[in-house]
């Protein structure tokens, strides 16, 4: 984890980057192969010098340049090792070395000057496969290319030709350049110190011709590089789990239960993490990762790319690993509901919000592990369409297993467990319109909108409880109800936009009361709700208190504004549950006794108690 922390910092940062949104996820079964995502966002102009920018296109003609980093055996076989299950044999040059500071300035050189003087034709990065990818997929705008091996620069001598091929040094892009502007460029480069070299011409001959020292050692057609791989052919089988119901007997008090899940490692602060990076580089956060005077971990940032403009950009995430083995339809759909709500919770819209779809999975030959993909991606279909949400990139990886030995020498196999990312990003039309966590004001009224139901199966609560007594065994994976909630989304986009909402969060891991405790925490206000109060379909205590159901926000409002507030939300359930105020957080029973009773400072020091020394 700390290497983790620390590469993502190196990576973002020192490019100049803000890092405004992340998250972190526990379970014992990333210990074989954690996984790691990042995901960026920029801007680029719709059209440079009345051309489109968006649209590329390598000629036959065009030099093959490539600049920035130098080739290593760092990154050989990178892309593979992602698919392929770890082993006291995988090789440690898979992965990169990376140089941020050589690609804050390849890229600054590239977006502010290379590419208004239209010096290039097409530009791809370096990324999966290095230059082996990335010269043959600009190849197919142009109809083929010769490159020159020798020519590429080297970090050290040594390599073989395919290395130099394959490797996926970072910090690299490859151009198509017209042969009268390749000094131009070239000179532009070295002027800004990055190195760029042609290495090669970009042809119509239908073939992928390379080179080494004069020797051909690779000759192929571009219709067989790209199509030539035969489809594989794959079984999979599908299993529903059967689960039967065991619950434990209802407690008086759940206030012990409210502070453990505090603690839990999938809920507790990471602020240590947040507070390490920089999200004011560019000077340009709205809804910060850490909110309110509590500085609490949002669920979703806002960033304002362009001073001079109120429109911003909301950022968000949601992925349920602990879902996937028992029902992965519901886990996918629960992912991208909760990746929406935490988008429209700040003030996103879904008029505007595209989401991301990132697979990190197990063995393909698996049947059942391809089976559960399967039902997976139908729900990643159903979803996305229901609710107007494109995806418009992703990634998949298969494999991520471990194979090798234990301590005392006994052969150990570790899957992941089946895991979908899905992020979610969107413009918004004013970033004055956006909320935070945090409670404002003692004597606001706290609603919750949406219904509870009777869904802990996989939640932070039900792994509580096995961590008690490993017998238990909840109902059933939350369920998304994709109409209704698009409703109740675009009920709360315009009470945004109408001023009627003091604070808003998205009810997520943990449930209503982790929710009412984030807000609380946030805003160093405490707060009193009553259970009986709130549209449920349960009458247990921990279910209202810690089912993680889908669709639902906690809010304050201005007293002021109850009447107009409730108006907007006429047509979604709505229960107005308590009001803020007080130093503690009191929660009544359906039964009308004291269901959790704790301080506010207990709260704060409890959230923040597992990486206090961090």
């Amino acid at each position: 984890m700390d290497g983790v922390i620390r590469g993502v910092n190196v990576g973002g940062n020192c490019s100049g980057i803000p890092t405004p949104q992340g998250f972190v996820y526990f379970d014992d079964r990333y210990k074989g192969k954690p996984l790691v995502f990042v995901g960026t966002i920029g801007l680029i102009p719709r059209a440079v010098n009345g051309a489109s920018s968006v649209e590329k296109c390598a000629r036959a003609g065009d030099a093959v340049v490539i600049a920035g980093g130098r080739v290593g055996k760092d990154g050989i076989h990178g892309a593979t090792f992602s698919s392929e299950a770890l082993t006291s044999g995988s090789p440690a040059t898979a992965v990169q070395i990376g140089d941020p500071i050589t690609q804050k300035k390849m890229s600054d050189a590239i977006v502010k000057e290379a590419r208004d003087l239209n010096l290039y034709t097409s530009v791809t990065d370096n990324g999966a496969g290095g230059i082996s990818c990335s010269v043959a997929e600009m190849a197919k705008e142009s109809g083929g290319f010769e490159v020159d091996l020798e020519k590429v620069p080297l970090k050290y001598p040594g390599l073989s030709p395919w290395e130099i091929w394959v490797s996926e040094s970072q910090e690299r892009m490859t151009f198509s350049i017209p042969k009268a502007k390749v000094s131009q460029f070239i000179d532009l480069m070295k002027r800004r110190g990055v190195e760029a070299v042609a290495i090669g011409t970009f042809t119509d001959t239908g073939r992928g011709l390379v080179r080494y020292r004069g020797k051909t050692v690779f000759d192929m057609s571009l219709d067989f590089l790209h199509n030539g791989l035969p489809r594989k052919e794959l079984a999979q089988t599908y299993t529903p789990v059967k689960r039967t119901k065991k619950m434990p007997a209802a407690e008086a008090d759940y206030t012990k239960a409210f502070t453990d899940m505090l603690k839990r490692l999938n809920i507790t602060s990471f602020e240590f993490i947040s507070a390490q990076y920089d999200h004011e580089v560019q000077a340009n956060s709205v809804i910060k990762p850490l909110q309110g005077k509590g500085k609490v971990n949002g669920n979703a940032s806002v960033i304002r790319p362009v001073l001079t403009s109120k429109k911003g950009v909301v950022l968000s995430q949601a992925l349920f690993p602990s879902y996937s083995e028992i029902d992965p339809y519901r886990m996918a759909a629960c992912s991208i509901d909760t990746a929406v709500r935490n988008a429209i919770s700040v003030g996103g819209t879904l008029d505007s919000l595209a989401i991301l779809d990132n697979f990190c999975w197990c063995d393909s030959l698996n049947a059942e592990r391809l089976g559960q993909l399967v039902r997976a991606a139908e729900a990643c279909y159903d979803y996305a369409v229901a609710y107007g949400t494109p995806y418009v990139s992703g990634k998949d990886s298969m494999f991520n297993d471990f194979k090798g030995f234990d301590k005392d020498g006994n052969a150990v196999r570790l899957s992941v467990p089946p895991t979908l990312l899905i992020s979610s990003f969107g413009v918004i039309d004013n970033v004055e319109h956006c909320q935070s966590i945090d409670f404002k004001a003692e004597g606001d009224l706290v609603y919750v909108l949406g219904i509870t139901y009777d869904e802990c199966a996989g939640s932070e609560y039900e792994l509580y409880l096995q961590q008690r007594d490993r017998t238990i065994t909840a109902s059933e994976v939350p369920a998304v109800d994709a109409v209704k909630n698009a409703a109740l989304y675009r009920e709360f986009e315009n009470a945004l936009k109408n001023n009627l909402i003091a604070s808003s969060i998205s009810v997520e891991r943990g449930g209503l009361a982790v929710a009412l405790a984030k807000s609380c925490v946030a805003g160093k206000l405490g707060a009193s709700a009553d259970l009986v109060k709130l549209a449920a379909k349960s009458d247990r205590d921990d279910v209202l208190l810690f089912s993680e159901s889908q669709g639902r926000f906690l809010v304050s409002v201005d007293p002021k504004k109850k009447e107009q507030f409730e108006k907007a939300f006429s047509g979604s359930a709505l229960s107005c549950i308590g009001t803020v105020g007080s130093a503690s957080i009191e929660i009544r029973s359906v039964h009308g006794t004291k269901a959790v009773s704790c301080t506010l400072e207990t709260a704060a020091e409890t959230y923040r108690a597992t990486f206090r020394n961090f």
